[in-house]
């Protein structure tokens, strides 16, 4: 581990990518202390569609049989609605579907269970970085010390390169439906200026997760019933459950960390457009590996650099064909006319479904216990 001491890590955000981070180098001997400034659970804007591109990486830390347990479901169908017609069919590969509440809460636990300190709510304040260590200090006027800082906060605010920026023009959005229970159907609407995803979760309730232009937003006053009356005419405001919650949409290239003992992961690294699951799945894919490769490493500036150069490499693998087809993916969605006119080839799965698996690293192969 270097020097004969044990490697410190301090983690700001228990999200998705910062609670599997810790718990994978937590599980290799390192002391983590992830620090959350949120109470858990807590519920976060997003799709709480898991890509079939991460589903290993996630039931590496919890099981099929504890996500069965704690409600998440089975997605295997998709369903699109486009231009006044929808199809439906068979997904290559399987995800899962479960709330953040419920997610980030099992992840956390997870974490903490392999050794990982947790602090929560616990809110940094201000950063200070050091050539041999990193200082944080708290909004209670603790301090905390350790060799390297990893930035899994969805923006990145403290790390010296800055935050990542957010989508211009855009605004997610996403709340609750008592809906009829829609099985392991997935169903994604396009709508002139947002598209709408819809898939079953824990509780009975469906997920309604939309990303919109900040002028549709505008002109239905902030009101999500009002705005997803606009875009989706069926819906009717009985069907929500709790309250509506609102925030940036994330995207952009990755972002190279300010300083050799600082690293990036999740949002606050890089972000692609939040279309079927990618968002997160990279999340929990850059926790996973960032984690791994730390974990083979010295907390020496030679071993640190090494490993920055890694996550970088394996960042720009990753989003090479995934941050364009994203993006082209969501302005086609936002579109109707035009996914009308592209409707011969969405509505066709050998030629849109199959390439998009493969084009964004997910299994094209469906084993009997899939099924």
């Amino acid at each position: 581990m270097g020097h004969g001491l044990t490697p410190h890590a301090a983690i700001i955000g228990a999200g998705p990518a910062g609670a599997i981070c810790a718990w994978t180098l937590a599980q290799r001997g390192w002391r983590v202390t992830l620090l959350e400034r949120a109470p858990f659970p807590r519920v976060k804007v997003c799709g709480e569609f898991v890509t079939p591109a991460a589903t290993d990486i996630l039931e590496g830390i919890l099981p099929e049989a504890a996500l069965l347990d704690a409600g998440a479901r089975r997605i295997r169908r998709v369903e699109l609605f486009a231009a006044g017609r929808a199809r439906q069919w068979q997904m290559p590969a399987p995800a899962w579907a479960l709330s953040r509440a419920s997610l980030d809460t099992l992840l956390l636990a997870q974490a903490a269970r392999a050794g990982a300190s947790v602090l929560s709510p616990a809110s940094v304040r201000d950063v200070e970085y050091a050539q041999d260590a990193i200082t944080l200090r708290l909004a209670d006027g603790a301090t905390l010390a350790a060799e390297i800082i990893i930035h899994a906060d969805g923006s990145g605010r403290f790390d010296p390169a800055g935050a990542l920026a957010p989508a211009p023009g855009l605004v997610g959005m996403k709340c609750h439906l008592n809906l009829p229970p829609q099985g392991d159907l997935l169903t994604m609407r396009a709508a002139p200026g947002a598209y709408i995803g819809t898939v079953s979760v824990e509780g009975g309730l469906s997920t309604c997760a939309l990303v919109a232009r900040k002028s549709l937003v505008h002109a239905a006053g902030g009101d999500g019933d009002q705005l997803l009356a606009t875009l989706w005419p069926d819906f009717r405001p009985a069907w929500r459950q709790g309250d509506w919650k609102a925030s940036s949409v994330p995207r952009g290239p990755y972002r190279t960390p300010g300083h050799p003992r600082s690293f990036r992961i999740g949002n606050a690294a890089a972000a692609v457009d939040p279309v079927g699951g990618e968002g997160i799945g990279l999340a929990l894919w850059s926790g996973h590996t960032l984690g791994v490769l730390l974990a083979k490493a010295e907390p020496t500036a030679a071993s640190l650099a090494c490993v920055q150069l890694a996550i970088a490499a394996a960042y720009h693998r990753r989003l090479r064909v995934r941050r364009l087809g994203c993006r082209l993916i969501a302005e086609i969605m936002m579109r109707p006319r035009l996914a009308g006119l592209l409707w011969p080839v969405a509505a066709s799965p050998e030629i849109s479904l199959r390439v998009w698996y493969g084009a964004t690293g997910k299994s094209l192969a469906t084993s009997a216990k899939q099924l």
